[in-house]
């Protein structure tokens, strides 16, 4: 049975807009490179493929949260709007082979490593197809964004296209809950990220109840992300997390 969303998550996803922010995210030559080949293999898909949805592309979580708190990153997380991971990759390795992008980005064997995808499989509980490949020093991971349905027998949700509202909501923490948008170089906030992360505070973006009740290995995870970046954990969360349950 899958559990219908409670009035907190539907104000959440109907009533929450973005707080788009031109934050100091200030990218690496190597980070700029990346970004720009993306968007170029951004508009090589709509060219080639037209559909009443652009592709649009966001890094997600992590990057985002380490990059504005300072901190060095070579992890990218790459959130697409319209097509799976797998998809997109297939796209980018092709692009990449073209003369054309060679020249243009001065691509060299060094720069591009093997493209690995990985197929849905929910027998075997790998409900997204994705694509992973170092490219130009970072290990970048493509996925669509999604969101997750979770029923009261399993952890394993079943999983959709979402908006980058709903991607966003579904996540452990606020501080892994930010976008840095390529398309407009800017920071996307739907669950109020910067200011916790201002308030060095790790709170989760819905009710600390439904998010742990939705999959409790979060509450390792927030400790984890507590104690690497000195935050401290909000205290209704702290307070679900000394419940026996979890």
């Amino acid at each position: 049975m899958k559990r219908k969303l409670n009035s907190y998550q539907e104000v959440c996803i109907s009533k929450r807009q973005a707080v788009t922010m031109a934050l100091p995210i200030q990218l690496t030559p190597s980070e700029e490179r990346l970004k720009l080949l993306l968007l170029d293999v951004a508009s090589f898909i709509n060219t080639t493929r037209p559909s009443p949805r652009p592709v649009h592309l966001r890094w997600a979580g992590g990057w985002v949260r380490d990059k504005l708190l300072g901190i060095e990153t070579h992890d990218i997380d790459v959130a697409i709007n319209c097509m799976t991971g797998e998809d997109f990759g297939r796209q980018l390795g092709q692009f990449c082979d073209l003369p054309s992008t060679i020249e243009k980005y001065a691509i060299t064997k060094k720069d591009l490593g093997n493209l690995h995808t990985i197929k849905a499989n929910p027998a075997k509980s790998k409900n997204l197809a994705t694509a992973t490949c170092r490219l130009f020093g970072a290990e970048v991971d493509f996925v669509n964004l999604r969101k997750e349905v979770y029923t009261e027998k399993s952890r394993n949700p079943e999983i959709e296209f979402g908006s980058p509202q709903e991607d966003a909501l579904r996540r452990d923490a606020t501080v892994n809950a930010l976008f840095y948008n390529l398309h407009t170089s800017q920071v996307e906030d739907f669950t109020s990220g910067i200011s916790d992360m201002k308030a060095k505070l790790i709170r989760t973006p819905l009710e600390p109840f439904q998010t742990f009740m939705d999959d409790p290995l979060r509450v390792l995870r927030l400790v984890r992300f507590a104690s690497r970046l000195g935050f401290a954990i909000d205290k209704e969360a702290e307070r679900m997390m000394g419940i026996p349950a979890f």
